[in-house]
């Protein structure tokens, strides 16, 4: 039996995982389309297949549970590790004067890839930043209205949040 996980490629936060028995690795779009769709509240934001990868993983029925808090951890320059890591959590970002400000909660050992997808009226706006080595925050230029948005937070190295966050 296999699993397979799909995850943002640039954080390799996991954001959904399925599970078959003698099939081989799937092309993304086999499993999830043109999008995944990701519903927080009463907002769908649409995760676009081109930033989406499959990696085959070690059976771990928890990633069923809770996908966000998985991670599949890549050494740099190499390929997926056949396991999927627990990823420690992450604070809920916030909107700030310039966009969203995205805290860790201490400063990144390396500079860390951020992706996030923000609700606007029917819309769903994809965002990326970096959070700087020796930095623990960035400020993601993004531009909607006042009230509430969904926000699908990915940060690598770090449990993926869903959360609604206030404009003010």
């Amino acid at each position: 039996m296999s699993v397979f996980a799909v995850y943002e490629s640039s954080t390799g936060v996991v954001v959904g995982a399925v599970k078959a028995i003698d099939v081989p690795v799937p092309a993304v779009d086999a499993l999830v389309g043109t999008a995944l769709p990701v519903r927080a509240g009463a907002a769908t934001l649409s995760l676009p297949g081109r930033e989406l990868a499959v990696h085959e993983a070690d059976d771990q029925p928890e990633v069923f549970v809770d996908p966000l808090a998985y991670g599949v951890v890549r050494p740099p320059g190499q390929p997926p590790k056949p396991a999927l890591a627990k990823l420690p959590a992450l604070d809920p970002p916030t909107f700030d004067g310039a966009g969203l400000l995205v805290a860790l909660p201490g400063d990144a050992a390396q500079d860390t890839a951020v992706f996030a997808l923000v609700s606007e009226g029917q819309g769903t706006l994809p965002i990326t930043g970096t959070i700087t080595k020796d930095t623990g925050h960035v400020t993601i230029p993004v531009t909607v209205s006042a009230g509430t948005h969904a926000v699908l937070l990915l940060v690598a190295g770090r449990a993926g949040r869903l959360d609604e966050v206030e404009k003010q």
